[in-house]
């Protein structure tokens, strides 16, 4: 036992200076989203990030010269800090669903990783502590497990309502899906063996997890007004139905609107600008692109994009990032990636062979 818990007889200064970076940087980016905002979002981040910064000046009270002092001691260490568990999940929750968690959830999930570490404390017996590692790893494979569906559905909700990807996607999520396993093992791992460069290698790997997922998250641009309705609003729209679905009109005022006024020139249309335009609901219009034209909000405003740019590319000699911005798409990526979807070729390439062909005639 002593074997496999002691640690490695080795210097640990850069244990000291890992614990230190983490802490800089928990408080650092704690301090950054609580300038950011008000939102769920940012606050959940900001409580999370403040949470480990204090865990890893607790670690450092425990972590003597040669490490820990003892089996429990580590233990001890461990319990406490899935108390932060949940957080992870709640972020992970109001990313994929805004505005869907309540207080009264977080307080229950909370308390199921509260009690046991106090259980621990309490009698000093490790079943408890073994209970609570086996709890947070089957919670963690079961948020993640939920994330995998989630995303996609989120990304889908978006294409109805939202003409634009950049700063809402959450394709990004994916890839820290793949982290968030690795170290999930890593911490699993952690959790038992007390070793130098385990401990070492889970928090830098837990701290770089952090700055890609922050960098991401202080980008994510809240849609929670398009993406949530009250039952109140709901019902309104519902009975609203029934008075505007006069279909010819409706086609006509869109014509008007996409084809007279170049409504999808902004970069930043949403399903509510244009049911204000047109005198609708959003409910309803939603069901208007999905069934009579036969496509998303989102595909369908980008199609035109498409279309407009097109005839750009054709006909003037303006860079690639000009067209992307003067077609309404908010960024060049975004623009390339619609252009090579529809045709399998970049901008530049469609250009060059039409002026080729030109040339030829």
């Amino acid at each position: 036992m002593d074997g496999i818990l002691g640690y490695i007889n080795m210097d640990n200064n850069y244990l000291y200076l890992i614990y230190g970076m983490n802490i800089m940087f928990y408080f650092m980016t704690s301090w950054i989203f609580w300038k950011k905002g008000n939102d769920r979002l940012s606050r959940l981040v900001m409580i999370l990030m403040s949470i480990l910064g204090i865990e890893c000046i607790k670690d450092l009270f425990f972590l003597g010269e040669t490490g820990y002092s003892s089996e429990n001691s580590w233990m001890l260490v461990a319990a406490i800090d899935m108390v932060a568990i949940p957080l992870y999940a709640f972020i992970l929750r109001e990313l994929c669903q805004p505005g869907k968690l309540t207080t009264r959830e977080m307080i229950l999930h909370e308390i199921s990783f509260a009690i046991f570490p106090l259980l621990f404390v309490i009698t000093d017996n490790k079943l408890f502590y073994n209970i609570e590692v086996a709890w947070a790893l089957t919670y963690g494979i079961a948020h993640a497990l939920w994330a995998v569906f989630a995303i996609p559905r989120y990304n889908r909700l978006l294409k109805a309502t939202i003409s634009y990807d950049q700063n809402v996607n959450l394709g990004w999520l994916r890839i820290v899906l793949v982290a968030f396993i690795l170290i999930l093992t890593l911490w699993l791992l952690n959790c038992y063996v007390m070793d130098l460069n385990i401990e070492a290698f889970y928090l830098a790997g837990t701290m770089l997890m952090w700055m890609f997922i922050c960098y991401f998250i202080y980008k994510h641009e809240s849609v929670l007004d398009e993406l949530t309705l009250t039952m109140a609003n709901e019902e309104i729209e519902e009975k609203n139905d029934d008075t505007e679905t006069d279909l010819p009109e409706i086609e006509r005022q869109i014509q008007y609107q996409f084809v007279t006024q170049k409504l999808f020139l902004d970069p930043h249309l949403r399903l509510s600008d244009v049911a204000l335009k047109v005198g609708t609901n959003r409910t309803y219009l939603s069901r208007f692109f999905n069934q009579e034209k036969g496509h998303t909000f989102y595909d369908y405003v980008n199609g035109m994009r498409l279309d407009y740019a097109e005839k750009l590319l054709l006909t003037t000699s303006d860079s690639l990032a000009k067209i992307a911005e003067s077609s309404g798409f908010n960024s060049l990526s975004t623009f390339r990636r619609a252009f090579a979807t529809r045709h399998n070729c970049s901008p530049a390439e469609f250009r060059r062979f039409h002026n080729f062909q030109k040339e030829t005639e």
